[in-house]
């Protein structure tokens, strides 16, 4: 019997503890993906504010389609985007996320440094598309990439960790890209929005750099874990693995071909849609809607958007924090894109009002940014098996058909009425559809 309580107690002080070990997961990986990300994202920081010089340049004074020929350019970045989105994380699957993303970070820094060149709307339309080929792969690959990490109850708050460098990036890059307008105009005879596009090249190919040597693919290989503490991530990963529910309540494997057919695909990729929709039309949008107000300085313009996207960072860590803690997924997206819906259309109806519009920007910018980590606890709680990777992904790039349209009808609308209301309503009504479509989920199938 003593000896039996010898074993036990040496395979007690043995057993690494668990809130440490995911601790030192996420030190090791999650700075290097959310600064990667933050990289990433910062070219569409970039072609917010680029868009005050560059506009007038490409258009050679012919002003009066500026709002359409961006609002059209920004959302071209989404059709690359969803043709290369499936490739992309299929290739991250077979070859692993260190080569796959550390390439991709490489060739999108590469293109964002050739915009430079830019000199019509055609060249810009051209640019973007093939940005957003290069960068297709990146957020879907991550997404999968932390699945093979992390088990369903840690997911949520490192996916909200990860896609935290929206705001992050929005909160360095907003008086970045307003110091670089402002101060670099001319310098060598470039202006200020080229020396944005040329500065962001080095930034990526650094990051990618960063990847290839200090990113391991699976947790299986990485040589800074114990046996002890990778049989410990194998056992909660089993734990945390889910199955096809069918209508009959059996548990059943899930092929392409099931996934594909299923309510609960689109139901996903709808859900997704919704999410993109709201984040996608403000993130191109947001410093234009502050000078409307009757900001001049686009020094002053950075420096108000860093607001709602410090709020963005709160809402995001606790809401996902929250999410793990109770094990519910539906009512914290549920909750954010009703308060995303009421505050778009403040946006719309008082468009002067400098502190109607920061206030309702804040609540808009941190509300439609809460669901877009919680929502993928949803797909990764159903969906298991060999076509995880490409559902993933093909979830995504449907979704990010959101992305084209949403800057585009903004400029639009802009465009033909001068004002943000009609798109406002717009982007309202597909946060209230992300609502009902999120509660129309079986709680069981996600609240894990």
């Amino acid at each position: 019997m003593a000896t039996n309580n010898a074993a036990i107690d040496q395979a007690i002080l043995a057993s690494p503890d668990k809130a440490k070990l995911y601790s030192k997961i996420a030190w090791r990986i999650m700075p290097i993906l959310l600064i990667s990300y933050i990289v990433g994202y910062l070219d569409r920081v970039g072609i917010s504010f680029s868009k005050f010089q560059m506009m007038p340049d490409i258009l050679q004074g012919n002003v009066s389609m500026a709002e359409a020929v961006y609002g059209l350019g920004a959302g071209v970045f989404f059709i690359g985007y969803i043709i290369a989105g499936v490739p992309s994380n299929i290739l991250l699957s077979k070859y692993g996320a260190r080569k796959v993303i550390a390439l991709l970070m490489l060739v999108w820094g590469m293109i964002s440094m050739l915009s430079i060149f830019i000199t019509n709307p055609t060249q810009f339309y051209l640019a973007r598309f093939l940005l957003g080929l290069a960068e297709a792969g990146f957020y879907p690959g991550v997404i999968l990439y932390l699945t093979l990490w992390f088990p369903s109850s840690q997911r949520a708050k490192m996916t909200a960790l990860f896609v935290c460098g929206i705001p992050v990036s929005n909160i360095i890059g907003g008086p970045l890209c307003g110091w670089i307008i402002e101060n670099m105009n001319g310098m060598f005879e470039l202006s200020g929005w080229q020396w944005l596009f040329f500065i962001s090249g080095p930034r990526a190919v650094l990051i990618a750099v960063v990847i290839f040597f200090f990113l391991d693919n699976t947790y299986q290989s990485a040589k800074w874990l114990s046996p002890q503490e990778k049989e410990m991530i194998t056992q909660d990963m089993a734990q945390g693995a889910s199955k096809k529910v069918g209508a009959d309540g059996t548990a059943q494997e899930w092929t392409m071909k099931t996934m594909l057919k299923s309510s609960a695909f689109t139901k996903m990729w709808l859900i997704c849609f919704c999410t993109v929709m709201g984040q996608g039309g403000l993130a191109f949008w947001v410093p234009t809607m502050i000078r409307d107000t009757g900001v001049s300085s686009v020094m002053d313009i950075g420096l108000l958007t860093m607001l709602p996207y410090m709020l963005a960072v709160v809402a995001m860590l606790m809401a996902a924090r929250s999410s793990d803690k109770h094990r519910e997924r539906r009512w914290h997206i549920i909750v954010p894109f009703c308060i995303a819906a009421v505050s778009l259309i403040f946006i719309g109806l008082f468009p002067d009002n400098k502190v109607i519009v920061m206030v309702a920007l804040c609540i808009a910018v941190a509300s439609s940014l809460v669901p877009s980590p919680l929502f993928w606890s949803l797909p990764n709680a159903i969906f298991t098996g060999t076509c995880a990777a490409a559902g993933i992904a093909l979830i995504n790039s449907i979704a990010n058909i959101g992305g084209f349209i949403s800057p585009y009808i903004i400029g639009y609308f802009k465009n033909t009425t001068e004002s943000n209301l009609v798109a406002m309503c717009v982007l309202s009504s597909m946060m209230i559809l992300g609502a009902i479509l999120t509660y129309s989920v079986p709680a069981k199938l996600v609240n894990k």
